[in-house]
């Protein structure tokens, strides 16, 4: 029996209808989130095994020295980090924004609080969802800065980052506790050097994803 050529665009309609939906859900072609997602689960496991040297090479090799992941930890959870036992966790949702330079992963980890047998609720098994942030970089420069063919990092408006120093020149008793600790910088003669060659990669943004209190608490079934 001889098919109708109007039964035959209908069935090619549909299929491209269908899809298109796939494409539009899954989005098999933006790599940045599925490389985020990895990224975050790495370092979730990196975190349930207490590998706090290992999940610090999330962040840019610039910033790896500025956060000790242990100790925010134990802000966030209100426990130090050996009486935190995370039973496991999942990913609930990635977001990638237009120019696919900046990420969100949502993830929900379980957990137990060890070593506490006052009260039930602390023995009872709970629940956190913490969003982790990412940063599409230049391995070399510092956030916001690209590598031009002149091998020297440039900010926003093409201007060359230069390395920060501590200005000695200032007495430690004319700052502040916050600017003793970070230190007083000031620009040094030396520029950020970078390989024009490398790619951008993605980073985590460690002081958004740990710095603040992200968590919520909630008793599991």
């Amino acid at each position: 029996m001889e098919v109708r050529k109007s039964t035959i665009v209908t069935v090619v309609v549909l299929v491209l209808l269908a899809g298109g939906g796939y494409l539009a859900l899954n989005n098999p072609f933006s790599t940045g989130a599925g490389v985020v997602e990895k990224l975050a689960l790495s370092f979730l496991e990196d975190l349930q095994f207490k590998d706090f040297r290992e999940s610090a090479l999330y962040s840019h090799p610039l910033d790896q020295d500025r956060l000790d992941i242990g100790k925010t930890l134990e802000r966030l959870f209100h426990v130090k980090p050996e009486f935190l036992d995370i039973l496991d966790y999942r990913i609930m949702r990635t977001e990638v924004d237009r120019d696919g330079r900046r990420a969100k992963v949502l993830v929900k980890t379980r957990y137990k609080v060890l070593n506490r047998k006052k009260r039930k609720q602390d023995r009872e098994t709970k629940e956190a969802d913490m969003i982790l942030y990412w940063l599409k970089r230049h391995p070399d420069c510092p956030q916001g800065g690209t590598c031009p063919a002149e091998g020297r990092c440039v900010n926003e408006v093409g201007e060359v980052i230069y390395k920060p120093v501590k200005d000695t020149k200032v007495s430690d008793s004319k700052t502040s506790r916050v600017e003793r600790e970070r230190g007083w910088l000031v620009a040094s003669d030396e520029p950020y050097a970078c390989d024009p060659a490398k790619e951008d990669e993605w980073f985590m943004n460690l002081d958004s994803s740990l710095k603040g209190e992200e968590y919520r608490d909630a008793k599991t079934e």
